[in-house]
C-alpha cells in the first residue's frame, strides 16, 4: 500500500503542542506547516526534534481577529491549486469548527481529500512513516544531541529563507514554498545542486531566487560551522534589527554582507564599512551599534 504525501496545517495558536502529539511518527511523505503568531506559546525543542525528517515550516502571522485563520486557509487554497494533478491529502489541526465550511468547499468542489483534527496522533499510514524516520534520522544524525541541533538549523534556516526571499518583493506562498524546498534537501551530500534543480523545475526566473538564497544555505553547511559569524548568531542579528524597527530591505542587506564576509577575520570592521557606505555615516552607525555585540 502507497503512503500519501500528506500536509498538515497546524492552528498553533489554538492547539498549543497538544496539537502536536504523534508528531513523532510522521515521516518524508509528511509535509507540515505551522502557523503562529507572536502571542502563541514557545515550542519546545523536546517536540521540534520529533519534526526531524519532515519538510517543516513555519508561518509567523501577524496578530489579528481571525488573521491566522485566513492565511491558513488562503494557504490551503494554494496547496489544493498547485497540487490540483495530485492525490494528497490536507489535515488541518484545530478545535476550531469553522475550518469545517471550508473543508467542505473543497470536498464539493473538487473531491479535495481535506479533514480536521485536534492533534496529529492517530493518522492513517504514520507507522509505516515513523520506521522510515527513525531509519533515516538515525543515518543521518546518530545521536539524539546531533538530531536537535540540526532541526535547530534547519528551523532557522526556514525562516531566514522565507525573510530573505519576501523582503526582495516575492508572495508569502512562494517564500514558503522556496523556503520548503530548501528545508528539503537541506543535509544531503548535493543539497545546493538540488535546490538549484528543483527551483529551476518550479520557477521561470529560478536564477534569481537561487542567488538570494544560496549564501543564506552556504552559512549552514558544514564546511561553515567555523565561520566568524554562525547561523545562531546571524538568526539573533536578524530578530535585533527586526525588533529596533528597520525594515526588511536592511535586514536582507545585512544578512547578504554578512553571507559574504563571514569567513574574514576582521568582518567587523568590513561591514561597518559597507553600511556607512550604503547607508550613510549617520544611519550606518546607527545599524552597526545595534548588532556589532553579535558579530
Amino acid at each position: 500500500m502507497s503512503i500519501v504525501e500528506t500536509y498538515y496545517l497546524i492552528d498553533f495558536e489554538n492547539v498549543h503542542e497538544d496539537g502536536l502529539s504523534g508528531s513523532e511518527k510522521l515521516g518524508k511523505h509528511d509535509h507540515v506547516h505551522l502557523f503562529s503568531t507572536k502571542n502563541a506559546p514557545k515550542i519546545s525543542i523536546e517536540k521540534l526534534t520529533n519534526f526531524n525528517s519532515v519538510d517543516l515550516s513555519f508561518h509567523e502571522i501577524s496578530v489579528g481577529s481571525q488573521s491566522l485563520d485566513m492565511h491558513l486557509v488562503s494557504y490551503l487554497g494554494y496547496l489544493i491549486g498547485i497540487n490540483v494533478n495530485n492525490k494528497f491529502k490536507y489535515v488541518i489541526i484545530s478545535n476550531d469548527s469553522d475550518y469545517d465550511n471550508i473543508i467542505s468547499f473543497w470536498k464539493k468542489q473538487n473531491n479535495s481529500n481535506v479533514t480536521r483534527q485536534n492533534k496529529i496522533s492517530n493518522l492513517s499510514g504514520t507507522q509505516n512513516q515513523a520506521k522510515q524516520r527513525t531509519s533515516s534520522t538515525d543515518k543521518t544524525n546518530g545521536s539524539s544531541t546531533n538530531n536537535t541541533d540540526f532541526l535547530k538549523k534547519k528551523t532557522q534556516l526556514n525562516s531566514n529563507i522565507q525573510r530573505a526571499v519576501s523582503s526582495a518583493g516575492y508572495s508569502a506562498p512562494i517564500s514558503s514554498r522556496v523556503a520548503s524546498i530548501v528545508v528539503k534537501h537541506y543535509g544531503e551530500d548535493k543539497v545546493l545542486s538540488n535546490v538549484h534543480n528543483e527551483l529551476r523545475n518550479s520557477y521561470s526566473d529560478y536564477l534569481n531566487l537561487y542567488n538570494i538564497i544560496k549564501p543564506l544555505i552556504t552559512q549552514f553547511l558544514p564546511s561553515s560551522t567555523k565561520n566568524t559569524v554562525n547561523p545562531s548568531n546571524q538568526n539573533e542579528i536578524q530578530q535585533t534589527l527586526s525588533k529596533a524597527g528597520f525594515d526588511n530591505n536592511i535586514i536582507l542587506y545585512i544578512t547578504n554582507v554578512i553571507s559574504k564576509h563571514h569567513n574574514e577575520k576582521n568582518i567587523k570592521n568590513t561591514i561597518y564599512k559597507s553600511l556607512v557606505a550604503k547607508y550613510g555615516q549617520n544611519q550606518g552607525l546607527n545599524i552597526y551599534n545595534h548588532i556589532k555585540k553579535k558579530l
